[in-house]
């Protein structure tokens, strides 16, 4: 309740501006709230610097407005500053209000996906709300923001919901300030929201709940592709090992891990360890796939779905869809108290794109590229503005690691140590994304992949045209790494010519030392130490493992491993045996032979051995990645491999002391 406050308690107006994610968390409704029960007059908006507040009242209750903002804000919301400046008093005795968005320039950050709230879940499950069963149910606190929004102000016309005009009861949620979908941009219900379909492999629809029907599917041993947040998922029981290999065979990924979808971590009991920091990720309202440590036994309840290797990739339901699946195999129990029992549901949930391409985001899209893959396709007519996949990160003391930072996080701005100009950096080759500076932050784009093929490369350029457009700012400058073939380097070299600003080529090593120095706010001389697969060195040759002096645009190179040659160039990083006679060879010359002919027949040596002494295509290495292969080909692990890092992942696995037969090492 309000305090009454005598009259003659002077009365200030003042102007906040609020800066960071602010927009598409319930922070206007927040801010009305507040001033309701402060009994404070004025408005609140969105704009494209943030949130902007004007208020009026008594300066006590001004004060614990503003320091409620920081200490009650929504979930969702992170706060980065605001600006507070005193304005005259109106004395109108209006009641605060919430305004229509205001344009101008973007400065504002984009808010990102997140997983349905308690709230929405207890209404979803529960048979006597008009939502139950809506596989779109949202609120302030919840649901798709970044996937969905096309451009700021964070308002229901810039997103994709604008096609779908709110009923009734919709709209007065929405204008119902006590309500927690007072504004929320993608509120609708089963009267007004989109629609679910389920569709056979011919894209024929089917009869019946799409919902059941999907996972009467799932059962009978099929791969249903499903339209989640930020692309299409395909899913299959991760228990039937017939299943799994068809999905393999069918998407051509003979041996890189694939993630498990449950239901909760008590389903997980049996298959791995969760650790307390490993639940919080699990849990989080980001809802990333967690790399967890196998259980004994696991691979025999998963079988084919992470073999060979000491961890398995888990993630917990991203979307009501999928929560769906879950509580229709559940039995449809009434009321939410079955979720965190465990469950015995698990679906392989892995990114719907034929091998290497990026992921399937739009409905005929995913009926034509993933005609033969998918055996049947759960859509709905909500459009994915932009793809974006599936965070995986690794659990550690300090909180987590990110091995693909994606949905959840895109694009939370990274703050840097100062302001400069807007540069958009273009990344490298493998494993790719973008990062925008505006001021002194850097926004990252969601995880593209390895631009080796003509879809990914055309999925490169759209997403920096799209990271321009969403934060309203043209780059003064393009960066790119040094090696002049990727695509990245080509694309950003035609751009910058297009557009007549300068063209930055860094060092691929002087990058990964800079962007962690950038993570954390460190500005002056340092020395760090790149340990990666491979990056062409200023010298032309590929590096890997190096020690570097690094001083804003400089970069020292003042130590590295000791290089050895890769016989064959390129191949071999797709087998590691060849990494292995390549070091052998540097440390025993011809003496190699013996212990590589387990590797090679006696002519397939003559010609390696023959090159290797000529020097023909046998560039030498410093890569750190490169001498994992090579000791893993040596202590007998396979020779070849289908994805990048599966040797070290298979070195590390039969390393464990754990596993049966290890043995001790000092």
């Amino acid at each position: 309740m309000a305090t009454t406050v005598p009259l003659s308690e002077p009365v200030e107006r003042r102007r906040l501006r609020v800066r960071g994610v602010v927009q598409g968390v319930g922070f206007r409704p927040f801010v009305h709230r507040l001033a309701q029960q402060l009994e404070l007059t004025g408005s609140v908006h969105n704009d494209g610097r943030g949130v902007t507040i004007e208020v009026e009242g008594p300066a006590e209750r001004l004060d614990r407005l503003q320091r409620a903002l920081h200490l009650e804000a929504p979930p969702g919301a992170r706060i980065e500053a605001i600006e507070t400046a005193v304005l005259p008093p109106l004395a109108d005795g209006s009641p605060f209000r919430i305004l229509d968005s205001r344009a101008g320039a973007v400065t504002t950050t984009v808010p990102v996906d997140r997983a349905p709230c308690p709230d929405c879940l207890n209404e979803l499950f529960e048979p006597r709300d008009r939502r139950w069963h809506h596989p779109f149910i949202n609120c302030t606190r919840c649901g798709p923001r970044y996937t969905i929004t096309r451009r700021l102000p964070y308002d229901r016309p810039q997103t994709s919901m604008a096609a779908f005009a709110l009923c009734t009861a919709c709209t007065d949620e929405y204008h119902d300030p006590s309500n927690r979908r007072f504004h929320a941009q993608p509120n609708a219900c089963p009267a007004c929201g989109p629609r679910l379909q389920l569709l056979d492999g011919a894209g024929c629809v089917q009869t019946g709940d799409p919902v059941a029907g999907a996972l009467t599917r799932l059962r009978q041993g099929e791969i249903v592709a499903l339209k989640g947040v930020g692309g299409f998922h395909l899913l299959c029981d991760a228990q039937n090992g017939a299943a799994v290999a068809r999905l393999r065979q069918r998407k051509q990924r003979d041996a890189k891990p694939l993630a498990v979808l449950a239901a909760n971590p008590a389903s997980l009991t049996k298959l791995t360890t969760v650790e307390p920091a490993a639940l919080a990720l699990l849990q989080g309202d980001e809802r990333p796939i967690v790399l967890l440590p196998k259980r004994a036994g696991c691979d025999t309840r998963l079988p084919g779905v992470a073999p060979g290797l000491s961890r398995l990739g888990v993630l917990l339901p991203p979307s009501p869809l999928h929560w769906l699946l879950f509580h229709e195999a559940a039995g449809r129990p009434a009321g939410s108290g079955w979720i965190d029992s465990p469950q015995p549901l698990l679906l392989v949930c892995t990114s719907a794109n034929p091998g290497g391409e990026p992921l399937v985001t739009d409905n005929s899209e995913a009926l034509t590229r993933l005609h033969g893959l998918a055996d049947a396709f759960l859509l709905h007519d909500r459009a994915i503005v932009v793809g974006c996949d599936d965070s995986v990160v690794l659990p550690t003391a300090g909180g987590a690691t990110f091995v693909r930072r994606a949905r959840g996080f895109t694009p939370l701005a990274i703050r840097l140590a100062g302001p400069g100009p807007a540069v958009l950096a273009f990344g490298a080759s493998l494993k790719n994304s973008l990062c925008l500076s505006r001021g002194d932050q850097a926004f990252l784009s969601q995880h593209i992949g390895d631009l080796d093929n003509a879809a990914t490369c055309r999925a490169h350029e759209t997403a920096a045209a799209h990271l321009e457009r969403l934060l309203d700012t043209a780059p003064a400058a393009l960066a790119c790494d040094a090696h002049p073939d990727y695509f990245s380097s080509r694309l950003a070299e035609r751009l910058a010519a297009e557009r007549g600003v300068p063209l930055l080529r860094v060092q691929h090593h002087h990058a990964h030392i800079g962007a962690v120095a950038a993570e954390h706010r460190l500005d002056g001389p340092l020395l760090g130490v790149a340990l990666d697969g491979v990056g062409l060195g200023s010298d032309g040759t590929p590096w890997g493992g190096e020690l570097l002096h690094v001083e804003g645009a400089r970069c020292d190179r003042l130590g590295h491993l000791r290089p050895f040659p890769l016989p064959g160039g390129e191949r071999a990083a797709r087998e590691p045996r060849r990494s292995a006679l390549g070091l052998l060879f540097a440390a025993l010359g011809r003496a190699a032979e013996q212990p590589a002919r387990r590797w090679f027949t006696a002519q397939e040596l003559a010609v390696l051995f023959d090159a290797l002494e000529r020097k023909v295509n046998c560039p030498s290495t410093s890569s750190m990645g490169r001498l994992f292969d090579a000791v893993a080909a040596i202590a007998g692990l396979p020779p070849s491999i289908s994805f990048e890092g599966q040797a070290a992942m298979t070195l590390e696995f039969a390393a464990d002391p754990a596993e049966p037969g290890a043995y001790p090492m000092p």
